[in-house]
């Protein structure tokens, strides 16, 4: 049969209708952009993850804002589990997160298992702690490598984070340091339960001036500057804070940090 007389068999291209949907909710918890709100329109669930950071707005008032019913997650219902995968393989599914959707490791980890899938999935940022802390001054491209401050638990006291320290600052880099969450325990570290873990492993003292950011985005945001052993006695208020250690500071930097100084 010549080439020419060959019946042509059309196949469809097979267009996916379900999509996964990683969507920040910001600093405050309602900060979720536009774009993110029509996503969750389009979505069969809707599910939140309150672990790696603290929703800044009451889970009613967030239903409300968003008209859908919200499913909170524990961790270990996100990296221990598949059933937010399974779903996404069948519908729209959307997984808001507090702050921006990829900052937390174990988000990125839900990204790569849905697309070994073959799970369309679209991420949606939102303002977060990293891009934030430029209100204190301080310039984000001196900032080196970000560690976490974690709970010392019995036969286990990290302290890696102060390795970073010092290797940021051998640079002449600022540290980020985020302070631990045990959310199902509502435990939130606060500055004086991190100084005390500072004091512990910093026995060269080499840590003078500290930078405490506190609730930043929000409206009773605090952000306070001075020598660590100045900053144990200050009223921080609710969680969730963040401590910094700054490098060398250009006179910018150091002239606006001024405005958050510590009166002894």
């Amino acid at each position: 049969m010549s080439e020419s007389c060959m019946t042509k068999i059309y196949i469809p291209k097979i267009v996916r209708e379900n999509m996964l949907y990683l969507i920040g909710l910001g600093l405050k918890g309602d900060d979720i952009p536009y774009s993110g709100i029509e996503a969750v329109k389009k979505c069969s669930k809707v599910y939140c993850e309150t672990y790696t950071s603290i929703l800044g707005i009451e889970k009613e008032k967030l239903e409300a804002i968003l008209g859908v019913r919200i499913n909170f997650l524990k961790r270990k219902d996100v990296e221990e589990k598949n059933f937010i995968i399974e779903e996404a393989e069948k519908e729209n599914i959307c997984f808001l997160v507090p702050g921006d959707p990829l900052a937390a490791t174990t988000h990125i980890d839900l990204v790569l298992r849905a697309r070994k899938r073959g799970i369309d999935v679209k991420i949606i940022h939102a303002a977060s702690i990293f891009s934030a802390v430029s209100e204190t001054g301080l310039q984000l491209y001196k900032f080196g490598k970000t560690a976490s401050i974690a709970y010392p638990e019995e036969k286990f006291f990290p302290k890696s984070f102060y390795d970073t320290i010092i290797s940021n600052k051998e640079r002449g880099l600022h540290t980020l340091l985020l302070l631990d969450i045990k959310a199902e325990e509502k435990r939130y570290m606060s500055p004086d339960e991190a100084f005390e873990i500072l004091g512990a492993v910093d026995k060269n003292g080499i840590i003078k001036k500290i930078v405490v950011v506190s609730r930043v985005g929000r409206d009773d945001q605090k952000i306070i500057y001075g020598d660590m052993n100045d900053l144990k006695s200050y009223k921080y208020g609710d969680p969730p804070h963040c401590i910094i250690i700054p490098g060398e500071l250009h006179f910018m930097e150091e002239e606006f940090l001024n405005f958050f100084k510590v009166k002894k």
